[in-house]
């Protein structure tokens, strides 16, 4: 990212840093590779500082195991030793401690989740940008009395691939087959009191029902992981080196049958990859990528609205940590994800 000009060289060291949540940070007493969380236990990092890192991390799909180069559920990040129940419920609580993160428009402190809940999605790549609004523009978000309602109602109806799946009404209207402005549309209607949770949820099946039914589908290409495939042990794309199909057994990312499939032949890794279950621990979910300026319609990465004055060089910092701590420092413009020194 620093080679390329997405971010400038003044913040590569605090970058480079930050980017260790990834890679791991170096025991000075034993050089063993270490995760955040116990980097933070042995004060090699600042408190404030590596509670930020690890609210971004669990925000977007869970807590990187550093040396297998993947995230894993919460309860094996326990029994590894890279979280614990009492920063589990610090991170939870989302009292002062975690609102670590600035939203430029409301100037109110949220946590990272409630940031990322605030960005739109770009329809063409897919990452979530952080919508910058001038003075006098409207500046929608979903508020957190709505949002706890969308979240509270679950279906197990919905197509596509959520399929056989019991999802959120939230996470149904945040999915790649709502339009922004269908989205904005739907919550205003809710709000104003002019339709029901339930024809809100009823709305939102018909068109993934409609955009997934064989006669209107695109035929979508996804990108298939590129795989090194032996009897032995079937290798996976973790966030910086292969993952083995028996280390995502260990870590519960895969079941015994999946696992004993694979072997067999049954299913491909691509095809496992793909799966919302996995493809959450080994990719992630989305960072906040850039920011978009409403007035321009303009993408913009961090680091270009930082010199444009439209971040603060603080809010702008934080956005780029929380991006190399979960993997990435983004290029929102050319759709790229790089290591800090890329």
């Amino acid at each position: 990212a620093v080679n390329k000009g997405v971010v400038g060289k003044e913040w590569k060291e605090k970058l480079l840093s930050a980017e260790r949540a990834v890679t791991g940070y170096k025991d000075p007493y034993t050089g063993n590779t270490i995760s955040l969380f116990q980097a933070l236990q042995k004060d090699l990092i600042v408190k404030d500082h590596g509670i930020r890192l690890l609210e971004a991390q669990i925000a977007t799909g869970g807590i990187i195991d550093p040396v297998y180069s993947h995230r894993v559920p919460v309860h094996v990040a326990y029994q590894r030793g890279y979280f614990d129940e009492t920063m589990n419920r610090i991170l939870s609580e989302a009292g002062d401690d975690t609102k670590g993160f600035f939203d430029p428009n409301t100037k109110e402190n949220l946590t990272y989740l409630q940031l990322i809940e605030r960005c739109i999605t770009d329809p063409v790549t897919g990452l979530s940008l952080l919508v910058i609004v001038k003075k006098g523009e409207t500046y929608f978000f979903v508020d957190e009395e709505t949002k706890l309602a969308l979240k509270s109602k679950m279906t197990n109806k919905a197509g596509g691939k959520y399929k056989g799946t019991t999802v959120s009404l939230w996470e149904l209207l945040y999915s790649q087959y709502i339009t922004e402005e269908k989205r904005q549309e739907l919550v205003k209607q809710y709000k104003a009191g002019s339709i029901t949770i339930e024809r809100f949820l009823e709305i939102i099946l018909t068109i993934i029902q409609q955009q997934t039914s064989p006669k209107t589908s695109t035929t979508t290409t996804t990108t298939t992981t590129t795989v090194t495939e032996t009897s032995e042990d079937k290798s996976f794309k973790g966030i910086r080196k292969g993952v083995s199909m028996s280390e995502l057994f260990q870590s519960k990312i895969i079941d015994e049958k999946l696992f004993n499939d694979l072997n067999a032949g049954k299913v491909t890794v691509s095809e496992v990859s793909e799966m919302n279950s996995v493809r959450k621990y080994l990719e992630g979910t989305n960072s906040i990528a850039g920011v978009y300026i409403q007035s321009t319609r303009e993408t913009l990465s961090v680091y270009e609205a930082k010199s444009r004055g439209l971040l603060t060089p603080g809010t702008s910092l934080v956005l780029l940590e929380a991006q190399a701590a979960t993997g990435f420092v983004i290029d929102p413009v050319k759709n790229k994800k790089l290591s800090v020194e890329e």
